[in-house]
């Protein structure tokens, strides 16, 4: 399976020394990921900024290695010109979702929600929206397919001695957290995307 990804998911997963448990949970290797080209340049920089953790930021190098660059997505330049036009998608984005849409079998992996929610709202890219349905990874989606497959408490520990700052893992995690708890707080962070998140049978239907 190809997983199209963005920059900022795999620096929070490997933050977490979580990045090839993740592989592993979606049954996916690390050679199956594709990035942009700007990407092979632009997440080292970032790595070493944003993870205290020289392990961690090692092995995000050696993923990175492994990993493939995406195609041109041209000569689809009036779809590229339709995201590009649409709030909150960058450039790097737009590449990721294109690249996606053409290949009907493969997932999209962002920590970006606030592209997603563009593409959802977005008439003139409601054909590309309903084509993802089902094959996007969150961040948030992503701690629950760990959480169900490798049990709470061994996640909760990971995210606990993390190396890398985000707001949403403070408050689904942490000594005093539970499995209700984090499901709960993942969930409402996601929900509105549910259409588009692969295994959203996880998220909390409450």
């Amino acid at each position: 399976m190809i997983v199209f990804t963005d920059n900022d998911i795999l620096i929070k997963l490997a933050g977490c020394d979580l990045l090839l448990p993740f592989c592993e949970a979606i049954q996916t290797q690390d050679s199956d990921f594709f990035v942009t080209p700007s990407a092979k340049f632009a997440i080292p920089k970032q790595g070493k900024k944003k993870l205290t953790n020289p392990q961690c930021l090692q092995q995000l190098h050696e993923f990175l290695g492994r990993t493939n660059i995406i195609q041109d997505v041209v000569p689809q330049t009036e779809l590229l010109d339709e995201l590009l036009n649409a709030q909150n998608i960058d450039g790097g984005e737009a590449q990721l979702i294109l690249s996606a849409y053409n290949s009907p079998s493969s997932k999209l992996a962002t920590g970006d929600k606030r592209c997603l929610a563009s593409l959802l709202a977005t008439p003139s890219l409601s054909e590309i929206a309903n084509s993802l349905a089902g094959r996007v990874y969150t961040l948030e989606t992503a701690m629950l397919i760990l959480i169900s497959r490798l049990g709470f408490d061994a996640i909760n520990q990971k995210v606990i001695e993390r190396c890398v700052v985000d707001g949403t893992l403070n408050l689904a995690f942490g000594e005093h957290r539970t499995i209700d708890n984090a499901v709960e707080c993942l969930s409402s962070y996601c929900s509105k995307l549910k259409l588009l998140l692969a295994e959203s049978h996880l998220l909390n239907s409450a």
